[in-house]
């Protein structure tokens, strides 16, 4: 797949609906610049006019013209694509999603341990008389 997509000038990933781009994402680690429609995690992944254009949803007409434009200049094309390796490799690599997903755990737990007291009895056994 990543030579696949290291043959294309422009990924576009465009589809109307909240999705998270993972297509997007491996386009840009293997360093091509995307067009993608500014919807779910795509707001999150693409930069505009940094590794990217973000396009409207249902607008076939915007799309194209952002791949005309990205087409047409080398140079943003080539930014682009080099920005957008990079970021896939700084934010979205394993250590990384690792390390994010063990700080959210830990801010939740600790939310939830302030605001919940815990059972003054837990791992006691419970004597029932009967």
């Amino acid at each position: 797949m990543p030579a696949l997509l290291r043959s294309a000038d422009v990924v576009t990933c465009t589809p109307w609906y909240a999705s998270f781009g993972l297509v997007a994402l491996e386009a840009m680690a293997c360093g091509v610049p995307v067009v993608s429609s500014a919807v779910g995690g795509m707001l999150d992944t693409v930069v505009q006019d940094v590794t990217g254009r973000l396009v409207t949803p249902r607008r076939p007409r915007e799309c194209a013209e952002a791949v005309t434009a990205i087409l047409r200049d080398s140079f943003r094309r080539q930014s682009f694509g080099l920005a957008g390796r990079d970021r896939a490799r700084a934010r979205y690599s394993w250590d990384r999603i690792s390390t994010d997903t063990l700080r959210i755990y830990d801010r939740l737990v600790t939310a939830r341990m302030r605001h919940t007291p815990l059972p003054t009895d837990l791992g006691q056994p419970t004597i029932q008389s009967g």
